[in-house]
């Protein structure tokens, strides 16, 4: 059963793919946030728990269709998005090489979350700067956003009988809380809290600075996928909306200032209203307001353990550990939780364990070109709304990376289309070019 259903969700990727359509884009965002709500239906209706099900790899096999359009196009990139390309491939590379050796399996595994969001960013690259193609992928994702939140609250209020059935079977049983209405940390369709509330975090945040990227439910929508976040008890994810927030017109000299304290304010108020009224408020109030008093929290301690042992891993492992051997990867999708994974807890480690010191080197200067690229653009007069989030969204994922590698999971997606369009802005180069020479022609004299 497992298998058919599968199938069924990658023919019309296939379908996508063989009209070159961008909506393969968008369609890869529905599967990427269903698939393991998916997954455990047919395993619960089954009755049994499938570790390998092929129904967890399908948004790898619609992101591998997107990889062969990059392929394709290699050769029609501009000369700086390819010199990125080729920094990504040297660094996956030799992870793989090291991976396949040591990790088998879960290496391959690894590989394909990695190339996803580079592959997005090659698509967003294509498009070439339209920017009415990046507004609807943004808002496919906020409506994504809007479902997976909306099966959260029901998942919160009544515990679906596959979705307890897999919480038995992987045993998550007190990691998530009881199995009881009201009493159980939401994750939703996704694998788990973590990734759920990286996804919403990351794809709130445009809906919250600009208007331009929300869907028709306006400010509630943004109310409440950041109350659905607050539900998984992911204070990380909070800090990280709240840092966009400051950072967007920080970082470009004020804009929506204002829009963006007001819809701030109408959330906290929101939710001092409407948490009121939830049985677990208490606990959710408590959780959140740890933040303030972070140094003292058990979970910080854990990071700051987990970051001195990941320093004596990465300066004892200089090829690394290759690809396969941290985070879900690591655990090849059994759903049960390793010693080893748990340094993905913090993004900069899990890089530098997994490539080694070339490999994460050689990763992390394509995102310095990519930076720089789009600063260049900046400075030749490029200052569309989009390089502006793009800008936002670079800085704070830099700090999230602290708490989690982001870049291969579901939360990777915003960001990488944003910087797709940062790093070939050719519609508002066009743009400029035109109203220069429209300056300069005689008539306008």
């Amino acid at each position: 059963m497992d298998w058919f259903v599968a199938l069924v969700m990658v023919v019309p990727a296939f379908a996508l793919y063989s009209q070159r359509s961008s909506w393969l884009i968008d369609y890869l965002v529905w599967i990427t946030v269903l698939n393991r709500g998916i997954r455990r239906y047919v395993d619960w209706a089954g009755g049994a728990f499938n570790v390998f099900s092929p129904i967890s790899l399908t948004p790898l096999v619609v992101s591998g269709l997107l990889f062969l359009m990059v392929i394709k196009n290699y050769g029609s990139f501009p000369p700086h998005f390819r010199r990125i390309l080729n920094f990504f491939g040297v660094a996956l590379t030799l992870a793989f090489l090291v991976g396949i050796v040591r990790n088998q399996l879960a290496a391959v595994y690894a590989l394909a979350e990695y190339l996803a969001p580079i592959s997005i960013m090659g698509c967003a690259v294509m498009a070439g700067g339209n920017e009415r193609l990046l507004d609807r992928w943004i808002k496919t994702i906020g409506w994504a956003a809007i479902v997976a939140s909306a099966y959260g609250w029901y998942q919160y209020y009544t515990i679906p009988p596959w979705d307890a059935f897999w919480v038995r079977a992987v045993g998550f049983e007190g990691y998530l809380g009881k199995l009881k209405p009201t009493e159980m940390t939401v994750f939703s369709t996704m694998a788990e809290r973590g990734p759920l509330a990286g996804f919403l975090a990351f794809a709130v945040i445009p809906m919250l600075v600009s208007r331009r990227w929300r869907n028709s439910g306006g400010w509630f929508s943004v109310v409440f996928i950041i109350a659905t976040i607050l539900l998984t008890y992911v204070r990380s994810s909070i800090i990280t909306i709240g840092m966009a927030a400051i950072l967007f017109p920080v970082l470009n000299k004020g804009r929506n200032t204002v829009q963006i304290m007001l819809l701030l304010a109408v959330v906290a108020v929101a939710a001092n209203l409407g948490f009121s009224s939830i049985p677990s408020s208490n606990q959710i109030g408590a959780r959140m307001g740890s933040i303030g008093s972070i140094t003292e929290d058990g979970s910080f301690k854990g990071r700051i353990d987990i970051a001195r042992y990941g320093l004596s891993a990465v300066l004892g492992n200089p090829l690394g550990t290759g690809l396969g051997s941290t985070g879900l990867a690591g655990r090849v999708n059994t759903g049960e939780i390793e010693a080893q994974a748990s340094i993905g807890d913090n993004g900069y480690f899990a890089i530098l364990f997994s490539l080694g010191w070339i490999g994460a080197g050689a990763f992390f200067y394509a995102f310095y070109l990519i930076w720089r690229q789009a600063r260049i653009f900046e400075k030749m007069g490029v200052k569309n709304e989009s390089l502006m989030m793009f800008k936002t969204l670079f800085v704070t994922g830099a700090v999230a990376l602290i708490a989690g590698d982001w870049l291969s999971g579901p939360s990777s997606v915003v960001f990488c289309i944003f910087s797709g369009f940062a790093v070939n802005p050719a519609a508002s180069l066009r743009a400029l070019r035109e109203r220069a020479g429209a300056k300069n022609h005689p008539a306008a004299n």
